[in-house]
């Protein structure tokens, strides 16, 4: 993550609690890479969670995590 403070990401849709508990990587699901703080995710007006990534993406974007 920059040094800039980021907008959180979107949450859009239904995302796996893992994601949004900072357990798995938020872009890809990844649990076996090390996981670095990626941001922060937000529903709407509501709650926000601290997310990780594996590195696979290197900017947030705005449609969340899907689980396909």
């Amino acid at each position: 993550m920059s040094s800039r403070t980021e907008p959180p990401v979107r949450v859009q849709g239904s995302v796996s609690i893992a994601r949004l508990h900072g357990r798995a990587c938020w872009y890809c699901g990844a649990v076996s890479r090390t996981l670095r703080p990626a941001g922060r995710a937000q529903r709407g007006a509501g709650r926000m969670w601290n997310i990780v990534s594996c590195g696979c993406h290197k900017a947030p974007t705005q449609t969340g995590g899907s689980d396909s």
